[in-house]
């Protein structure tokens, strides 16, 4: 008789040669540059019926963070092998194979190998160090993204501090003169039409500059305690005409219970009222304008909502950048949300757009209640600063 050769059987390399290319499979889909991680998950799970031990009826499915990518047959009740996603030793999902309830040829016992589970969690394994990676990489991307942009802050602040000194002076001799001008006895119609343009004018070079002011930091706050329902009560003088004109209807939804907060009033005033002429702005055929007010745990939220056109999501993430604005020469300079952002962010808050083209815009803010304050209290509170 010949001696029995030795060596491993066949199946067992033909399940080796199936474990190999299954890891090459993944090792290849997941390098592909282009490929965002949901085709990648889902490349993996297709990947893998063909390495199990009866590919045709075979199921893989892929559950991470509550989506699912599933690939081979639908997964049956049936027999099952599973291998928990493990990122950063937190749960994230499962990676399973299954088979129906009576899979070909099974043996009595299970119809999956030692190998395929071995398998499974090396797959699993490899499909964590993928996320983590991928994830490790989008942190550092907005990291960076996040330096540049205080960077750019920082640089236009210091443009627009110096921009505001040295307009501030020749500004009010401009002003100055123009009111001394309106006092001339025996002008004419047109004349006095004529000074009262270069008044306003004037005016509004003002406003821009302390704008700028405020932008750049250079208007120090004055915190006292402030009550957010009745600063909007009080402010609503400033709206309320330009509503009636263009159409809007206002609607409140302040909370009774609203506690006081630590604030600089002034600042808080321009907040509001920055957002609420930005709302009417965005509703030139008329619309309905909210003001909300609540308590969420620590902090006050303060929303103001529109009916209008809304914004598009390619120019969402630069509404705050500053002098970046879609309006017309004459309706803005792009400083308005740069300046509300500025003030939620110095009062330790936060802000949130929300906007759906063609059906309006959200805009939240959120300050905690409980701020220290950065400068000592002003005992007279918002009046005693007029």
């Amino acid at each position: 008789m010949n001696p029995r050769k030795s060596g491993p059987r066949p199946s067992a390399l033909r399940e080796r040669v199936k474990e190999l290319t299954c890891l090459y499979a993944i090792a290849q889909i997941s390098s592909r540059p282009t490929a965002n991680l949901e085709e990648v998950l889902q490349g993996v799970a297709d990947s893998l019926p063909p390495a199990w031990r009866f590919p045709s009826v075979a199921a893989a499915q892929i559950v991470f963070d509550g989506k699912v990518f599933s690939g081979g047959r639908r997964l049956s009740a049936g027999p099952r092998q599973k291998a928990a996603l493990l990122v950063r030793g937190v749960s994230r999902g499962v990676v399973q194979i299954g088979y129906p309830a009576r899979p070909p040829r099974s043996r009595p016992r299970s119809p999956f190998l030692d190998e395929e589970q071995r398998l499974l969690d090396e797959v699993a394994r490899q499909v964590s160090l993928i996320v983590d990676r991928r994830e490790t990489a989008a942190e550092q991307e907005r990291l960076q993204a996040k330096f540049r942009h205080a960077d750019r802050l920082a640089t236009i602040g210091q443009l627009a501090a110096g921009v505001a000194h040295e307009l501030n002076e020749p500004l009010g001799a401009i002003l100055g003169f123009a009111q001394l001008l309106a006092k001339t006895p025996r002008l004419t119609v047109q004349a006095r039409s004529d000074i009262g343009r270069i008044e306003a004018s004037a005016l509004h070079a003002r406003e821009v500059i302390r704008q700028l002011r405020t932008f750049a930091r250079q208007t120090p706050p004055r915190d006292t305690r402030v009550n957010v329902n009745r600063l909007i009560q009080e402010s609503a003088g400033i709206w309320l005409p330009r509503c009636e004109t263009e159409g809007v209807r206002l609607e409140y939804a302040l909370d009774e219970n609203l506690p006081e907060i630590v604030a600089d009033d002034g600042q808080l005033r321009q907040v509001v009222t920055n957002l609420v002429v930005n709302a009417v702005q965005a509703m030139p055929e008329g619309g309905l304008l909210r003001i909300e007010t609540a308590r969420e745990d620590d902090s006050l939220r303060l929303a103001v909502c529109d009916t209008g056109g809304g914004i598009s999501p390619d120019i969402l993430p630069r509404i705050f950048d500053p002098f970046f604005t879609t309006k017309d020469v004459d309706q803005g300079t792009g400083l308005g949300l740069a300046v509300v952002h500025g003030i939620v962010s110095g009062h330790q808050g936060k802000i949130a757009v929300e906007s759906t083209p063609g059906h309006g815009t959200r805009v939240t803010v959120r300050l905690p209640i409980n701020r220290p304050p950065d400068h000592p209290p002003n005992p007279g509170g918002a009046d005693a600063q007029a």
